[in-house]
This record gives structure tokens, sequence and C-alpha cells, in this order.
């Protein structure tokens, strides 16, 4: 479409700004909900607002307004009513006059002392006489006003400021401290355990307003732990009391309610520890809202950031005009030991205050304890859900129970104590109903040995102690992170303070642990949350406006922002996007030195800037507010905000100016001087002028930070200081067969390995079937016989709970459906056409689990190819109607529906009508094929890694999904049939355990039968701990990109062009367009686009500021214009780096097996396709290609199954083991600087195929060494041997870890400042050179650890030979993780291993 210009239709997806369609059936009473109706900053004039609202709804609803009412009406600080309303009515409302927004009334939820002193600010601490006339509003749960943290001794009576009440009820009642208390419930609904009046019933709202304003109390403490004075950060402030918080959450309409108050009460902080479980637009948010009319009115409103942590983007709270807070740790932390009746003691996490005196109790791991009685399994008792324990064998004993719970269960059951492991992060303790333990995988994992090694195993659970915590303060893994995902540009969170192990005042009314059972009723409590970090800040929001009450709230949240102290990005990952600018410092606050102020009308035009429009920000204020003509997306770099931030695309040259003032609170006369601290080499960063020189207070001076140049890493952050040598200012779909069936689904019941007795495994399933069923006829949907044992049925789940106990069973779980995982890589891996190559090349197969195969693509031509190897006993399944037939390259082909329920674009045959199973494997090992392109992209040679190998297809996907029935049926004949290698690009649903894992159990069958199993990663990151395939005998890939982009242009009809990468939004795939009859779409998302996608239309993806300045343009003319340019082909030299997408670690069940183990080329892949799928393989596209250029960890996972051949061309009589050590050793390293997520994105590294056929030294492991590694993960002999079906039997020596399995990495999870050793056992094989001598190089980073190789030298005189060493980490860890490598050289092979330490 190059030179033609079309009319741009309204189709930028904005993240946050996007409404749904709203579709109503019929109109009753049950389609209606609470929705609020709000109508910007309250009319001027004399109007009666109640009758307006009344109005509005009469409007509305017509005649049947006489039965309604407006619930709640907004009327003192700004306008607006809550009223039931169905979506039709909802989307009439929004189109009135003088409306701006229309959302549902939602729940929100609450984010829930040495603090102070900890952070410098003692009770002696400079204080001015006027605190005791700053009020802080507190919206929460209420106040429990008898708490000695509020007496009111020594306070006078209210400032004449305050115009608030105290609303009686429930025996409450103010006084000087408490100066004011509302309570609201808009729907009327209140729980059995609510007290309607501002009395708490929570204990959160007492706790978080003694945190910011409480009185000092003496010998506080709980049970003795946290001993001390109690005080808030100003403990002579007042306090407003605003309950809208109830057992069933926050609903907006009451958050609204108390805003409308508090503004008009008269308070100067607002405090609210509340949020919403996902981010809206600023003005379909109540807080944002809220709080904007509160900032109108000279109000900061302090929020807590969420407790969402710790994926990116996770904060909810994030107006500019607000103040977010994370929450980071104090000097203190809480262990609680627990000893085992071998004398071993281990140290959990925990807040435990019950005293057992040392006596020991009988100990039961939960999944051994399945409640008979509901029909528990040991799935449900392992995580002791409640009820699912057994009381006959709980009670009276200490638990081991598989997850993180409240402790209800265990307590339910009789339940002396519980034990709790997982792999959750360590770095809060909570506080259980009975004595517990929060323990890492690795402790437990010791713990469930022990309990099987003995008939009588015992424990007793010590009361927690209380110890000193070096590294703080860093953040809390639950803490909310940034970028914002509205606005990235702003800087959100603003700053960390004290969140975790918070002791504070808390209601009588609520139990310790807020669980029902517990009857410890305290006046102290100690808890974590971004809810207590948020009132650390209100209160020193409220110091600073004791000092200056004229200071505006933009300036109360610059002295905070810019005086914070700075945090390490070692101990936070997520660096400013986890902390903000720092760490509150509440002493500095009050002289800051330079302040950035803002006004009403600095915001105004940042919301110009976002988008809106003159008279959509009219109805917002109700006055003569109006967007600049000169408002575009640069006025987002000219808010004067504390912080400066820059969103920008790799390898994109960037050029951003920030305009700023600041203005002089200082000293009168005084010079600062600009100090900047960048890390970048590719970015500079300038300030002009650098030096401001003030001559009086109030003076303003401006200045620009001007950053240009390149991104090398994913983000790069760094500060401007401004220093006057005194002072320092910082800125930083369902199916229903029959009725007898409703209740049923499908159903994988797995029994280990074949039977080896001759009998009849079929006669075996229809048997145990019947045993289930009694008369009921019930068939078999599939049995799997060959390579191993198991069936597939409908049951309902009490028939699964039944089967899964009888004999023989292994585990059963639903099948479920996986997902797919979705050509210069193989040159630029420096692996060309040209390698040696083996002759037993064309004797290896490939079996490729996926969607099928397009046989007639020239990449899968048998020219040349003799007739398939003597070992393949597989067949060509095909369909007479649909001529697919096999050749000498694609030696088989299958294909599996056990439901039998084909779609109608679905082939019932091995032939693929998607295109992924053609690519993925013509990427493995695909023909020569000339002159490949797509429509001229790409063009080159398409080839796979092994082009004379052969390939056996096995079709295990459909239209809508991959069912796991199919992908064990595959793996059964698979194994079976005699391939090689094993190629699955498939993953994806919940974590699940090894044995209830489909491609587990099915590639540990494929490694007993010595076929390696290559799985990809996934994509689902970038998030931690996002990887879907992890097993340790299986290969796990991830996608990294070559050093091939593409880039399209869009030019305006300004005549501005816009280069971005070509992407798929997260909102929409261009098909809602097409549908349409567009031209053409431009998409803008806050996901990395990092990578290009395909659409069904012209189309292009942008960065939410380039996006920001469309809309605008469109928004800015009534004839915008623009036209979409083909896209160019550009060098990455960044490559290779991992891929946003990319799934990454850490393995979620072992976190000690570092996954994934490689990395490989994932990004802009060009391979054959199938001719009936479009290319972007959505309805309406009409354009049908041979070959085609997609992205996925499907597609690096042939990479390496490609490879995985090559080896095995080579050395044909290699275990799986050693082919996986090979191409894992050989890996060429990776940068963490630009994957910071190092090993846990990229494993050993990116694949070399070329060193992999030559490691010099394996690491080899056998079905034994994996036995052996399951008995350490506590799976027991009886379950073992139905798994192998011989006599393997857990020894008894096996201690729980994962060290001493022979796996070419070394990963150690541990927890901080703690001290440990760890011994790491491996053996290693010579295949190389006979004689040789290697010498063992450490590469890690110096520190608090210690590494050792013993011995450090290794001599081979013969290839075969096998010689032990031990690799000894000892020390402790005071960062989040380390990494390093250990390499054995010989001159000639470098064998590579990566070392990981992380907590």
């Amino acid at each position: 479409m190059d030179g033609q210009r079309f009319s741009l239709l309204h189709c930028l997806l904005i993240h946050g700004f996007l409404s749904a369609l709203l579709v109503t059936i019929g109109v009753s009473q049950s389609d209606k909900k609470s929705y609020v109706i709000y109508m910007g900053n309250p009319p001027k004039v004399g109007t009666a607002t109640a009758s307006l609202h009344n109005s509005m709804l009469q409007d509305v609803l017509g005649s049947e307004s006489a039965t309604k009412s407006v619930l709640c009406s907004y009327k003192r600080s700004f306008n607006g009513f809550v009223a039931e309303l169905t979506e039709e009515e909802a989307r009439k409302m929004a189109g009135m006059n003088g409306v701006v927004s229309v959302f549902p009334n939602e729940k929100r939820i609450l984010h829930t002392t040495r603090s102070w002193d900890f952070m410098g600010f003692s009770q002696q601490v400079q204080r001015a006489t006027s605190e005791s006339d700053v009020i802080i509003g507190v919206l929460d749960t209420g106040i429990w006003p008898e708490s000695q943290s509020f007496n009111d001794e020594g306070l006078s009576p209210p400032p004449d400021k305050w115009k608030g009440i105290c609303q009686d009820a429930n025996n409450i009642t103010c006084n000087n401290k408490i100066i004011g208390a509302r309570y609201y419930k808009s729907d009327g609904l209140f729980g059995s355990n609510d007290i309607i009046s501002p009395r708490d019933s929570e204990g959160h709202g007492t706790h978080t307003a003694s945190t910011a304003a409480g009185r000092l109390v003496n010998r506080a403490n709980l049970f003795g732990l946290g001993s001390g004075t109690a005080r808030g950060g100003v403990p002579s402030a007042r306090i407003a009391v605003y309950k809208i918080c109830w057992s069933d959450g926050c609903s907006d309409a009451d958050i609204l309610a108390a805003f409308d108050d508090a503004i008009t009460d008269g308070v100067d902080i607002i405090s609210l520890s509340v949020g919403s479980a996902t981010p809206k637009d600023y003005f379909r948010d109540s807080i944002a809202i809220g709080a904007f009319h509160a900032m109108r009115n000279g109000i900061l409103t302090v929020t807590s950031a969420g407790n969402q942590g710790p994926r990116r983007a996770t904060i909810t709270n994030f107006s500019p005009w607000t103040l977010s807070v994370a929450a980071s740790t104090i000097d203190r932390k809480f262990f609680t030991g627990v000893k085992l009746g071998n004398d071993v003691v281990y140290e959990g996490v925990s807040i435990n205050t019950f005293d057992l005196k040392n006596e020991t109790y009988p100990m039961i791991y939960g999944g051994d304890a399945p409640n008979p009685i509901g029909n528990y399994t040991s799935s449900s008792s392992r995580i002791c859900l409640e009820d699912s324990l057994d009381p006959n064998l709980v009670k009276g004993k200490i638990v081991l129970c598989d997850r993180f719970v409240s402790g209800e269960g265990p307590l339910i059951a009789g339940a002396v104590g519980a034990l709790l492991r997982d792999n959750s992060p360590k770095d809060v303790a909570f506080s259980f109903v009975l004595p517990a333990s929060h323990l890492d995988l690795v402790d437990g994992s010791k713990i469930f040995v022990y309990i099987n090694s003995t008939s009588n195993a015992t424990a007793t659970i010590f009361k927690s102690n209380e110890v000193n915590d070096t590294r703080a303060p860093y953040v809390a893994s639950f803490s909310s992170r940034g970028p914002n995902p509205i606005t990235p540009e702003i800087l959100k969170p603003d700053l960390s303070a004290p969140g975790v192990d918070i002791v504070a005042a808390w209601s009588l009314a609520s139990p310790v642990s807020q669980n029902r059972g517990d009857n410890r009723w305290v006046p102290f409590n100690i808890i974590s949350g971004t809810s207590m970090a948020c009132p650390h800040v209100s209160a020193a929001a409220a110091y600073i406006k004791s000092f200056h009450p004229t200071w505006s709230p933009s300036a109360i949240k610059s002295s905070l922002i810019t005086t914070a102290s700075p945090m390490s990005s070692g101990m936070n990952s997520d660096a400013e996007f986890a902390y903000g600018s720092g760490h509150l410092n509440p002493i500095k606050t009050i002289n800051p030195g330079l302040i950035y102020d803002s006004s009403e009308v600095d915001y105004i035009n940042f919301l110009c800037g976002q988008g809106y429009d003159t008279r959509f920000l009219r109805q917002v204020t109700r006055d003569n507010a109006a967007c600049s003509a000169g408002a575009n997306g640069t006025v987002l770099s000219d808010l004067n905000y504390p912080s400066f931030s820059v969103f920008t695309s790799s390898s994109t040259t960037v050029r951003r100016v920030f305009n700023r003032t600041v203005t002089n609170v200082g000293s009168p006369m005084a010079t600062y001087r600009a100090r900047v601290s960048f890390p970048t080499r590719t970015a500079r960063v300038r300030v002009n002028p650098n030096v401001l020189s003030f001559t009086s207070v109030g003076q303003k001076l401006s200045f620009q930070v001007i950053i240009e140049g390149t991104m090398d890493a994913s983000m790069v952050s760094g500060s401007l200081v401004w220093d006057d040598a005194l002072l320092t200012t910082k800125a930083a779909s369902h199916l229903v067969q029959s009725n007898a069936n409703a209740n049923r689904k499908s159903y994988i019941v797995y029994m280990g390995d074949r039977l080896k007795d001759g009998a009849s495994t079929a006669l075996l399933h229809s048997s145990m079937v019947q045993d289930v069923f009694g008369s009921e006829s019930k068939t078999v949907l599939y049995s799997y016989k060959k390579s191993f044992n198991g069936f597939v049925v409908d049951l309902t789940e009490e028939e699964a709970q039944k089967m899964a106990g009888m004999k023989g069973v292994v585990s059963v779980f639903p099948n479920e459906k996986r997902k797919l995982h979705t050509t210069r890589s193989w040159d630029f891996m420096g692996f060309p056409q040209q390698v040696e190559r083996a002759t037993m090349e064309s004797d290896v197969i490939i079996g490729v689990l996926d969607t099928g195969i397009w046989p007639e693509s020239l990449s899968f031509d048998d020219k040349g190819l003799g007739p398939p190897p003597s070992k393949w006993k597989g067949s060509c399944q095909f369909q007479p109607q649909d001529n697919f037939t096999c050749n000498n390259k694609i030696i088989g082909a299958k294909y599996y529906r056990s439901d039998g329920m084909f779609l109608p674009e679905d082939f019932e045959s091995p032939r693929d009508s998607d295109g992924h199973g053609t690519h993925t494997a013509s990427t493995a090992a695909g023909n020569l094929v000339d002159g490949a392109s797509l429509y001229g992209f790409g063009s080159g040679t398409a080839r796979g890694g092994v082009p004379s190998a052969r390939i056996a297809v096995y079709k295990i996907c459909w239209s809508d999904g991959c069912q796991v029935a199919d992908i064990l049926a595959g793996f059964d004949d698979a194994i079976s049939d005699g391939v090689d290698i094993i190629s699955i690009s498939v993953g994806g649903g919940r974590t699940r355990d090894y044995l209830e894992d489909a491609i587990d159990i099915a590639s540990f069958h494929a490694m007993k039968n010595s076929i390696l199993t290559v799985s990809s990663a996934g994509n689902e990151g970038p998030g931690r701990s996002t990887i879907s395939n992890f097993s340790p005998w299986s290969l796990s890939v991830a996608a990294s990109t070559i050093d091939r982009k593409f880039s399209t242009k869009v030019q305006l009809g300004n005549n501005k062009i816009y280069e971005i990468v070509l992407c798929d939004s997260i909102r929409a795939n261009g098909i809602g367009a097409l549908l349409a009859g567009a031209a053409g779409t431009v998409a803008r998302d806050l996901d990395s686009i990092d990578y290009s996608n395909l659409f069904p239309l012209p189309a292009s993806c942008f960065n939410l500021v380039d996006g920001r300045n469309i809309f605008q343009y469109v928004n800015s003319t009534s004839a915008p214009t623009a036209t979409i340019f083909r896209s160019s082909e550009v060098n990455d030299s960044l490559a290779p780096y991992i891929i946003s997408f990319s799934s990454r670690g850490p393995n979620p069940i072992t976190p000690e097996i570092i996954k994934p183990d490689i990395s490989a080329p994932g990004v802009h892949i060009l391979a054959a396709w199938s001719s009936i799928s479009p290319v972007s393989t959505i309805p309406g596209d009409n354009r049908f290609v041979t070959f085609n250029i997609i992205s996925g960890t499907s597609m690096s996972c042939p990479h390496v199954s490609g490879a995985a051949a090559y080896v095995k061309s080579f050395h044909p009589t290699w275990s799986p083991a050693a082919i996986q050590s090979a191409l894992m050793t050989t890996a060429a390293p990776m940068r963490s600087g630009i994957n910071m997520e190092a090993e846990f994105a990229y494993g050993s590294g990116h694949l070399n195929p070329l060193k992999a056929a030559n490691p010099g030294l394996v690491y080899d492991a056998n079905e034994t060494d994996y036995i052996n590694f399951l008995c350490g993960q506590g799976y027991a002999t009886r379950l073992i041997q139905l798994l192998s079906k011989d006599n393997s039997t857990c020894p008894k020596d096996t201690n729980g870890t994962v060290s001493e399995l022979n796996y070419p990495s070394f990963g150690l999870s541990t927890s901080p400042l703690k001290p440990f050793s760890r011994t790491f056992k491996r053996t290693v094989t010579n295949v190389g050179s006979p004689t040789a001598v290697y010498r063992a190089n450490l590469s890690f980073p110096t520190g608090t650890l210690k590494i050792r190789v013993n011995p450090d030298v290794l001599s081979f005189t013969s290839v075969g030979q096998k010689l032990s060493f031990e690799v000894i980490v000892e020390g402790t860890m005071d960062k989040a993780m380390v990494s390093g490598a250990l390499v054995w050289d010989d001159g000639e092979h470098k064998v590579r291993s990566p070392i990981v330490v992380f907590i």
C-alpha cells in the first residue's frame, strides 16, 4: 500500500483505555449491578446536586425510576453518584451531558516498630509546634479507639479548620486524637463479623493509623516478639477515620464517598492502603479520581503500591498526583526452628508465638493422610486444604504440607503444628493459627525423607526468635513492581518504606492470624504488606506539612522522593521499578534544598499529553481548563516530576529532552551543581545548565536533562543529584454430551512402565474402569501400552479420586489442553551448510510432536535419500481422501484425537492445517531450499540443522489445542517406533508435579528407552518461574534473537514518520479492524516490542510514547490520515539476547535444577509452512505461502532438536544425558547485562551446534540416577516401583538434595545472610583425546561466597574413563542472585557449566 493514503480510523489501541462492548439480553433486576457515575468537580452554581442525580436517573430508567433511587451522591468535594443499572443503562448514562465516566462499583483489596528508628527517625527528632494541627485522613477498615496508641493525653481540641464529625454507632467515641470517624457501606450488606460503625473488626485500619500517628506506647510487643516502644511517625498529629473496607472488601462507591467527605472535612494528608487487582485508566479508577480532587484542594494522597509482586507492571496505584509506596524490609527478621527426632534442626520463617515447650510430637506427611469423608485424595491432602486431612491420622501430630497455607486445614483436623514447604520467597514472616514454620524446598525435602525413613518420626516447633538482617533495606518479594502500566514515563512506585514485620496497634475483635480458630487477642500485632509501608510515608508527609504548612502536595511529594536514600539494584533486580527513588529518609525531608513543584494546571497539561481533550477535562474540573495547541506527547517529559524515565526500543537511537523547574527552599544564596551518575556506554546524559545559582528563597530556575543514544541493556538506571555542598536533591468454550456425562471430564490414568509379563493391558484397563463404574457401561477412550502403561477415560471428580486409590495407579490427572509454543538462524550460530557431517546422519530419526506436516513442501523432498533405516517400526497413517503420503524423508506420520471431536478446519490426517508443525519439522531437519522468503523478507536458503535426517510426524495438536491424552499417545508410539530424538514445542497449563505432567511422564519413558526429549520453555515470559517444561531428563529451550529485525514505518498526514517494530498487541490481533473494513491498524502497548508478528491487514505496533503521539494527532484534526509502509529488514547488533516472551526460571518444582537449559534462535525464523494456513493464521487473511516467518520458543526447540540429532549422528551410542551435556557445556556464554534474569533466562548459554559434536567431557546420567533424584524429591519406593515396574528402591542415604544428580549445571537455593556450605558431587566421562589433562577455571564474582573445586586437575588416560570431583560452595548471600561458571579446560575443549546461587 506504499504511496496510498487512507483515513486513519480511531483504531489506536491504548492500554487501559479500552471499553468492553456492553450487551444485554433482557432487563431484569438480576441484570443490574452497582455503577459509579463520575461527573467531575461539583457545580459552582446553586444547582441541587441530589435533584440533578435523580433527574438523570429518571431520564435513563423512565417510568421505572419511581422504584429506583440513587444509592449514594457525591456533592461535597466532587460530583457523582452510585446507582443500580444494567449494562445498557450504564452505556446510556455514559453518553449523557456532564458525565465524565461510568464504571462498575468494584471491590478493592487491602494491601496488607523499630521501623522509625531503623530509618534514623528517633523519638527525639526535631518537631514543629504545629504538628498537632496536621490531620491525617485514614481510609481503611476503621479503628479500635481504646488502643493506648490513640490516647489523647496532652492534646488540645481539634484545630479550627476541622469540619468533620464522629459518626456515633456501637459505642464508639472520638477524642482529641481521633477527631473524626465515619463509615460507608453503599450496598447496605454487612457480613456477620462486621461491626456497623467506624470500629475496626479486622485490625488493618488500627495498624495503619497507629503506624502513621500513634502515640508512644512502651513495651509494646506480640507475646514478647518485636518488643519496644510502638509509635507513629507524627505522634501529635490528629487522625480522621473513614471506614471503607469490610469483610467483603472495599467498594469503589465507598472509597469515593470517603474522599468526598475527607476533602471537605479538612484533612491535610490522605493515607490509603487499598488497591485494585488490575490497573485502570485514571478516570475509571476511584482512587485516582478521589486523589485528583484531593490534589486540587491541596491534599496529598499517599497510596500503597500493591502486593502482587514480584512480577513487572503489577502496581495498581500509579497516578502522578499520588505518591505510591513500595514495601521494604527493616533490620529484623523472625525465624522459627524445627527440631526433628534425629536431632537435626531446620530453620524456617514465621511468627510463631506458640510454645510447645520442647515437647516432641509424631509427624505425618499431608499426602499420606487424605480424608475419606469427602473422598479427598493425596493431591489435596498434601497441600493441607481445608477438610482434606483425615483427623484420625492427623490428630496430635505435626503435618508436613506441600504449600504455603493458613494452617486452618491442619487445625480443623486436630494437628498440633504444621510445616509448610514450597518455592515461594522467604523474605516475610506470617502468623499462623497453630504452631508452624515456612520452609524452603531443600529443607522441606529433607524433612520429607526423614518422615519416610522411620516409623516413629517426631518433631517439635520452637517459638520464633528475632534476628538481625544486615542486608536491609531491600524490597519485599510481594511488593508490586513498575513500570507504570498506563504511563511508563512516570516512574512508579515513587519510593519504598518499611512494610515487613511491622509492630503496631491492633483490634481486640480480630485474632492474631485473622483466621477462625485462632483465640489469641492482642493489642499489638506484627504484619506485613505495602499497607504497612504506606502509613510510614503518610506520616513523613505530615511531618513535612507541620514545618511547611503552605507547601503544595507536589512539593511535599518532591521532598520525600528527592531525599530518599539510594538502594542497591544488586539486592533488588527490578531496581527503580521495585523501589522508585529509594528508601524513605524522614529526617531529611523537611530540608530538601530544592523541590520540583507542580500545580493543577501541570497535571491538566499532562492529561492533555495523555490524549484527553479539552471537553473531557472541563467535565472533570468544571472550569475553563483547556489543552494548549502545543500539547503533545512531549508534555510527559515536561511534567515537573522529580524523576526521569525514558521508554524506548533496543538498538533504536533515542533523544529525549526533559524540561524541569526547581524551587529554592533552602539557603537564600546557594549554588547547586549537577552530578550525573549513569552507567551505560551507549547513551549520554547531559544537564543544561549544569549549575544553578539562587539568590532568594522561593526563586525558581529551570534546566533540561538531555538523554540520547541507544540501549545496550533491558534497563539502565542512574541519577541526577543537585548538590550545593550542604544539601543534595536527587531525582531519580464448554460441551455437554449427555445428562449422564454432564459432570464428567476426560482424565489420564497413568500406571508407570509398560507391563512386562505379557498381561493384556487393554483388558486390565477395561477391568479397572468396570470396578469404578460397576454395571454402567463405560469405554476406555485410549490405552497406552507400547512404551508405558495407562489409559484415558471420562470420569467425575469422585470417580477420579476412586481411580487414584486403585492398585498400580501412579497418578490421575485431567486431560487438559496444552498450547503450542510459538532461517538465517543456523548461519547465525556459525553452523554453515558446509559443516562436517557424519555418514550416519540419514539414520537419525527425529520424532516431531506438533500440528502435523505439509508433505508437499520442498523442505521434505526425499531426493537422494535411501529407504528408512531398519530400526524404524512406524507407519504412515493416512485417509485416502486426503492424498497424504510419506516418503524417504517423512518416513512416518500418525494423528491422535482421543475425544474424536474434529472441527471444520481440521484435517483428519497427519496433514498440517495450522503451519506450526511444518515450520518446526523443517527447522529441525528440512532439506535445502534456495530462494526461500516471505514476500521477499528473510530471503535465502531455508534448511534444517540435519537435512539428511528422517522425520516421523505425530500430530497431537489441533485448532483447539493439544490434549494431554494425545500427547501421551504420540509419545507412546514414537518411543516404540524407534525415533532417536523427540521434539515437542508444546506446553502451558498450571505447574504440575513430575508424575502428574504428561510431557514429564512421557519424556521419562523416552529417556528409559535412550531417547532425548527436547522441549520448548514456554512463551509466558518475562515473569520469573513461568517455565512449563523443566524435568531434568528433558532439555528445555529458551528463545533468543538472531541478527535480523523487521521494522515498519507509519507516516501521518502531518508528514511525521514513526519507525516501529511490527508486532502483535495484547489487546487485539487486527481481526476486529479487518472485519470492520479497515485499510490498516496501528496498535499501542506497554509490552516489550522486541519481536515482530503478522497481522491480516497492514499494521504496526508502537510503544506507548509513539502511540500516544499518533493518538494526539488523530484528535488534533477532523481529517487525520496516514499510510503504513512495507516492513524493512534491519540488522540487530545486540543479538543474541533472550526475547521478552520466553519463559523464565527458576524451576518451580526443583529450583536447584537450573532451567531453561539452553537458548536457541526463536525470533523471526523463516521455515516451511502449510499452504492451507494464511500468513497470520487469522481468518480473513488471504495470503497463502510456502514459507513463513514466525517467533516463539516453538521455533527455538527444533534448533536444539536438530543439534541433538547432529550429535547423535556422530555418537549413536551416547545416552540422552550425554547428548544433553554436550549441548549445554559447549553453549556460548551470554551477557547478564542485556538479560537481567541471567541463567534463569538463557540457562547454560546460546546453542553452538558445531562444538557440541566434540565436547571433550560429558556429564552422563542413567535411569538409576533419575530414580535417585526422585527419591531425593520425596517419592517413596512404592511409587518409584510403580513408575519403573522393576525392583527400584530408594537408597537409605538419600538426603533430599539434588546436588548429587550428575547434571551439567550447579544450582543452589539458600536464605539471605544465612551461612551455608553445599557440596556438589559430579562425574565426567572423557569423550575427547585419550590422554588429556583438564584444569578447573572458576569465574565467579568476588564477595561473600567462596567456591572450591576438588580436585582441580583431572588427568585422563583413555576415552570413556570417568573421573569424579566436588564443587564446594560456602558463605552467605547478600544479593538476590549471583552466577558464574566452572570451565574444565585442556587447551582444546572448554567444558563450561553455570553456577547459580540465589535466594
